[in-house]
């Protein structure tokens, strides 16, 4: 039993044995569990066996899309992604020569979002741009969602890449890539 003398100042802990404390912010602990617990599962309803990504890619005509609908489990609970192209990329403006990327996810029973960019890095920092993506991180996955996949986006070295009205504009957008996901990777 601990003994408090009188000009002890109150504790601000319990003393009990098995209390536990917060040592980090529980949102956060909250969304890192969910970017690897989240994932897609496959098409047609679950039933389709094999593994199937939502084949990401640039819009049609703005932004990016996913191609292909799938199921997904949020939170525990399966849900559906349509297929959806033109989906919006975050409006700002990407100076010249440098390297991001933007993450495509989807809430449940939603077409998808974009969002992003994670950081962004300056290429003529890295030996490569290969380098320079690697360097770039992913933004946090939002609440509620799963990640489908991201776009890498490499700035022209003399252009900066604008995005107005959702899309890339200007002489050129850049040179976009995109990686599919089944979950938010540990590490990117």
């Amino acid at each position: 039993m601990a003994y408090k003398k009188f000009d002890d100042p109150n504790a601000k802990v319990s003393q009990a044995g098995n209390k536990v404390y917060d040592a980090i912010w529980q949102g956060a602990v909250r969304r890192a569990i969910q970017s690897v617990a989240n994932r897609v599962l496959s098409g047609t309803g679950g039933t389709a066996g094999p593994l199937i990504q939502a084949a990401v890619a640039a819009g049609g005509t703005a932004g990016v899309q996913i191609a292909t609908p799938v199921t997904v489990l949020i939170n525990g609970v399966q849900s559906t992604c349509i297929a959806q192209d033109n989906l919006m990329i975050p409006n700002g403006t990407m100076g010249s020569n440098r390297a991001a990327k933007y993450l495509i996810s989807t809430g449940a029973g939603t077409s998808g979002t974009c969002t992003g960019p994670g950081n962004v890095v300056s290429c003529a920092d890295y030996a490569s741009n290969t380098l320079a993506l690697a360097a770039c991180k992913l933004p946090d996955l939002p609440d509620g969602h799963c990640a489908l996949g991201y776009m890498s986006i490499i700035s022209p070295p003399t252009t900066d890449v604008v995005f107005a009205a959702h899309s890339a504009t200007g002489t050129t957008g850049g040179t976009a890539s995109f990686t599919q996901l089944t979950c938010m990777p540990y590490d990117a």
